[in-house]
């Protein structure tokens, strides 16, 4: 069966992917994988099992007639992917969502910090980054800073792709005018008009309501291992572990990034970038700088 792979999101974390796949989802001659960021193309191991695990795997329909696509903030950030992405799909639509790298990097933190895995305030873990980014584990939960550097990751793909193929949309409008942005997206990515329900709400604020239950998700256990050597799957697995981490979530306030912070962390990492990315993509960032 061929299978028309048309897009994928790319990044970034933290700026609104999840709602953006929850809409998407929605079309009915869209596809997506069964479970939000399979990583297939982040990791080695995943991707060695090659397309059409890919396939079979994260994706529960097979309809030559429909569109499919995947949405994983992963790929923009981890150098790798968008070489393998292009090993599987040559000719392929990229979309970004960027969002200002001071607030993507703190809620950022605020989310490796619910999941138990930070026990650092945010200033020192951007001041320490540097250092701590020295494994694959690391790198995905502590890359606070480096991951708000866009300009470098659009630059890759549209070398690979082409600038014709890849859209940049920017968090504060998608966020601002759901609408507007989800139907230029939908053109884009070659789809029909559709009918949305834009009230969809993603990843708001929480929290655990159960530490036991969160470190037995997210970190490395016994209980865990042994209760893994008796599920043989890991499909039904993954599905456990996101269900049982969706459960656990409560609604909870939303920590406020000191505004002196902001602008010490924006004129230390992100004041350059900025100027040459708002000049690369043509876009007033003007909101974004301190």
């Amino acid at each position: 069966m061929i299978i028309n792979m048309g897009f994928i999101c790319v990044g970034a974390q933290k700026a609104g992917t999840s709602t953006l796949h929850d809409i998407l989802m929605q079309h009915p001659d869209l596809i997506l994988p069964e479970l939000k960021e399979t990583h297939h193309f982040r990791d080695e191991e995943k991707f060695n099992q090659g397309k059409n695990h890919y396939f079979d795997y994260y994706f529960k329909r097979r309809n030559q007639n429909k569109l499919y696509g995947e949405i994983d903030p992963e790929y923009s950030y981890f150098e790798n992917s968008a070489n393998r992405i292009k090993a599987y799909f040559p000719n392929l639509k990229i979309i970004f969502v960027l969002r200002n790298p001071v607030d993507r990097a703190h809620s950022h933190y605020l989310m490796t910090k619910r999941r138990g895995l930070e026990t650092l305030s945010f200033d020192k873990a951007v001041k320490v980054e540097e250092h701590r980014l020295s494994s694959h584990y690391n790198r995905i939960h502590f890359s606070y800073v480096s991951r708000g550097r866009y300009l470098e990751q659009i630059i890759r793909f549209e070398n690979l792709f082409g600038a014709d193929n890849v859209k940049i949309v920017l968090f504060d409008d998608f966020v601002m005018n759901t609408k507007f942005i989800v139907d230029d997206i939908t053109k884009f990515i070659g789809l029909s008009e559709y009918d949305y329900d834009y009230q969809v709400k993603s990843n708001s604020a929480s929290e655990s309501r159960s530490k036991f239950l969160r470190d037995f998700i997210y970190q490395s256990n016994e209980l865990k291992t042994l209760i893994g050597k008796a599920i043989p799957s890991k499909k039904f697995k993954d599905i456990v572990m996101h269900k049982l981490s969706q459960a656990n979530l409560k609604p909870a306030n939303k920590e406020i990034l000191n505004n002196d912070l902001k602008k010490d962390i924006y004129n230390t990492y992100f004041k350059h970038e900025l100027e040459n990315l708002e000049n690369k993509i043509g876009m007033d960032l003007s909101k974004w700088k301190y």
